[in-house]
């Protein structure tokens, strides 16, 4: 199931690529991906992840362009797959897993996806128009709180995953 991450992984940073470096960081990205999917690593999916991620920050140079926002939601969710995934097949890894959690774990991933989609809509929607709102000099506050916002939600996540 993580495997199908690997050409949005890929393809991303492929088709928005300005040079041969992020077709060479996309190229090495996946290699690190199949290696994870293949041996069920979660430390060479975060690998592979972190390298994807950076050819697509090199693809994408200007965080101001009109990149389509469901691309850019489209990546997210193939990294949260590949990284999901793999731990999931690595903790499962040689036992006999019943259909019923497969299609649990399906639908928990499927329901994530489309909070996910409905969230990045409502703040592509949104961000215009807050933007137009505030002055200029706001705009490093506003970013500032994003940025602490997205930080609590990793620690969050992180916290419960690992249960704490």
């Amino acid at each position: 199931m993580p495997g199908l991450a690997i050409p949005v992984l890929v393809g991303v940073p492929l088709w928005l690529g300005t040079s041969w470096t992020v077709d060479l960081a996309a190229a090495a990205s996946g290699v690190l991906c199949l290696v994870a999917v293949m041996r069920a690593s979660l430390s060479w999916a975060t690998a592979g992840a972190a390298l994807a991620l950076l050819s697509l920050a090199l693809a994408r140079p200007d965080a101001s362009s009109s990149t389509g926002v469901l691309v850019l939601v489209a990546f997210g969710s193939a990294l949260l797959l590949l990284l999901d995934g793999t731990h999931l097949c690595d903790r499962f890894d040689g036992a006999d897993v019943a259909r019923t959690l497969w299609r649990r774990h399906i639908a928990f991933w499927v329901a994530r996806w489309a909070i996910s989609l409905g969230i990045a809509l409502v703040i592509a929607v949104a961000a215009p128009l807050i933007a137009l709102s505030l002055p200029t000099l706001w705009a490093p506050f506003v970013a500032g709180i994003g940025i602490l916002a997205a930080f609590a939600a990793a620690v969050a996540w992180a916290r419960r995953s690992l249960g704490g």
